[in-house]
Order: structure tokens, then C-alpha cells, then sequence
């Protein structure tokens, strides 16, 4: 298939996570042998973006399945501070889809300071991050072209998922590889649904987001993290102020600033949150007339509602429910024509980019949008 779309790459996703679990062992090999080499006591995990929210997402699975508190941490601040408070006993992984963010080089290079294993997991093993690394570890998503990815975060939720249990079973904590496979194999066909249902909400309800100007996205458990994929990629592609918030937090202050001109979305795990979920969507609708909401809850009877047929537990949920947010991002943006950056945008980018320079001599900053 030729991927060239942000469309095609959310299409093109069950396929290549399906060929993933296919070929899981040998994938997640290489990262299962360094984690059971020592006794690792927490892990942490460098990341910005949508690798960010993608570990967000696998974040409680890992923790689960490993026995271990698992961290995420943004570079930046891991470069700056956090990185002297590293322990021989912490498995820390940079991760970088591209292998060219300089805070993930910066990270690297504290790393290398305090004379600490060196992992990047990326999806281009190729890049500038590998002259600092010790290791480079592909998860399995190959080279995505569009600026705004889509099938680089479900692969890697899927491979940090698969990762967990096959790690699990190394180090004789439990067994559940079958399951996970299996699980991650029904959120793939809820992918593929969720996409044409997703279409078709979006048509129905197309003036409604067709105004979406200060956005909130709400979710909890894995879906904390789909909250803020799903309000990065509105924000990046629409071009509107978009935040993502755990379903309850919101409400301790930034709800106070609601009002008729906002747009939020509510993400309903199917856990035992799904009661607070259903409370927080009828209680947005009282201020927020345009409050759409992601349920497998029957029960709410609404037109500004997607329903998931035949859900999965709750950590695989993320893995179809970001299509909802990614296609609604495609389709709104494409149809106002707003992936574009404000013309200043690129002007800053001369003084401050997050890239490296033998990144740019390939990649211009207009493929960041």
C-alpha cells in the first residue's frame, strides 16, 4: 500500500499490528534480554509527544505485568534535572519514533555522563540518536512519512504491551502472552470498525466539530493517554487550543473556565470508571452543548455518542479509541485546510528546533506539519 495520507497510515494500522503480534517474540527480543539481564527495580521511560502518549497508554499494562513502577518523563526535564537521580537499578529507555529530537540526544548524553546503559527505542534505527547509544531498538513501525503519526503510537503501545508479557514470562512472574495477543488482536478489528463508524459520526456531527476552537479530552486508566494523543493531534492539525485531562482531575480547576463555546470529548474506559465517565458527560452537556462522547455503554442514548460494540478490557481500549481522535483531526483539518503552521511558526523554528541538523538536511520543517 502506498502511504502517503495521515488517512492512510490510521487505516494501514491493524495490518501492521497484526503482523507485529505475528512475529512478537523475535520483535521484542532484543529489549526482553536487556531488561532480565539485571535486577531492575523501576523503569523509566524519556519520551516527548506522541511517543509521550503512546507510553501513557501502556503505562498501567506495564506496571501490572512487570511488578515494577514504570515512569515517563519528558527530555527535556530528564536532561536538565531528573538524571541525577538515576539508579543503577532503573531500566531507562529514551524513546524517539524519529531518532532525531536533540532532547533525546541530550538525554543520551546525560546518560553517557553518569555512565548509565544507553536504550533507544525508535522506529528508525538508522537515525542520528544511534552514534550515542548503546543499543538502538526498533519497534516495528517503519518510516512514517506524514509529520503527524498515527501508526507509529499503536505500535508502539502494542509493542510495550507485548514487551510486558513477554518479559513477565522470562522472569516467571506470569503467563499471559496468549491472552495479550488475543486481546490486542479483537482491539485491531474494533480499529477497523471504529474507523467506519468514526467516518460516519463524524459526517452527522460535522458543523459541531467543524467549530471546535478550545477543546478538552478526557479519559482515564490507559485512556489518559488517549486523552492526550487525541488533544495533540487535534492541536497540531486543526490548530486549536486542545487539552487532554484525566476524567476527574478536570474538574479540580479547569473546568471552571467551561462555557457554550468549548468543545470536549468523553473517553469511557468500560472499567469501574464508566459510571464517573457517564456523570462527567451529562454533567459537560449542561455548559458544553457540543460534549461528544466514546462508550461500549448502551445505556446512553445520545446522537453526540460513538458506540464500541464489543469491547475489549480496559488496557486494550486505547489501541482503537485513538482512531476516533485521530480521524476526526484528519478529516476537520483537511477540510479547513489547516495542517499548515502559521507562516511565524517557521520563523521560530529558525531560532529554536527540536530536530537535528542532519535531520533538516533531509526533512524541512514544513514536513513537521
Amino acid at each position: 500500500m502506498n502511504l502517503v495520507t495521515m488517512k492512510d497510515y490510521i487505516y494501514a494500522t491493524p495490518a501492521k499490528v497484526l503482523e507485529n503480534v505475528k512475529n512478537a517474540e523475535m520483535l521484542v527480543k532484543p529489549i526482553v534480554d536487556l531488561y532480565i539481564k539485571k535486577n531492575y527495580k523501576k523503569i523509566t521511560f524519556v519520551a516527548s509527544g506522541s511517543s509521550y502518549t503512546a507510553i501513557q497508554c501502556a503505562r498501567g499494562f506495564l506496571c501490572e505485568k512487570l511488578r515494577n513502577d514504570v515512569k515517563v518523563i519528558n527530555p527535556f526535564t530528564f536532561s536538565e534535572y531528573d538524571y541525577r537521580y538515576v539508579t543503577d537499578d532503573e531500566f531507562v529507555v529514551i524513546v524517539s519514533q524519529t531518532g532525531a529530537s536533540t532532547n533525546c540526544i541530550s538525554a543520551l548524553q546525560k546518560l553517557d555522563q553518569i555512565n548509565h546503559e544507553k536504550y533507544v527505542l525508535t522506529g528508525n534505527v538508522e537515525s542520528d540518536c544511534k552514534a550515542y547509544a548503546d543499543t538502538m531498538l526498533d519497534w516495528g513501525c517503519g518510516i512514517e512519512t506524514m509529520g503527524y503519526v498515527t501508526l507509529g503510537v499503536v505500535t508502539l503501545i502494542n509493542y510495550l504491551m507485548l514487551f510486558a508479557v513477554y518479559a513477565a514470562q522470562a522472569l516467571q512472574l506470569e503467563d499471559s502472552i496468549e491472552y495479550t495477543k488475543n486481546q490486542i488482536i479483537k482491539a485491531m478489528n474494533n480499529h477497523k470498525i471504529v474507523c467506519q463508524d468514526s467516518e460516519k459520526f463524524i459526517t452527522e456531527n460535522y458543523q459541531a466539530l467543524m467549530q471546535m476552537d478550545r477543546v478538552y479530552v478526557l479519559g482515564a486508566g490507559s485512556n489518559y493517554g488517549t486523552a492526550l494523543e487525541g488533544a495533540l493531534k487535534i492541536g497540531e492539525t486543526v490548530k486549536v487550543l486542545a487539552v487532554g485531562y484525566e476524567q476527574d482531575e478536570f474538574l479540580h480547576g479547569p473546568a471552571l473556565q467551561l462555557s457554550p463555546q468549548y468543545t470536549a470529548f468523553v473517553i469511557d474506559s468500560g472499567d469501574q470508571t464508566a459510571d464517573h465517565a457517564k456523570q462527567v458527560f451529562n454533567g459537560l452537556l449542561k455548559v458544553v452543548k457540543n460534549t461528544f462522547m466514546i462508550t461500549p455503554n448502551k445505556d446512553i442514548n445520545h446522537s453526540q455518542v460513538l458506540y464500541i460494540q464489543d469491547s475489549c478490557d480496559e488496557p486494550f481500549t486505547c489501541l482503537y479509541n485513538l482512531a476516533f481522535f485521530e480521524l476526526i483531526a484528519e478529516i476537520i483539518s483537511t477540510d479547513l485546510n489547516s495542517k499548515k503552521s502559521h507562516p511565524l511558526y517557521y520563523e521560530m523554528n529558525k531560532v529554536i528546533d527540536f530536530r537535528t541538523s542532519e535531520f533538516r538536511k533531509t526533512h524541512s520543517s514544513d514536513e513537521d506539519d
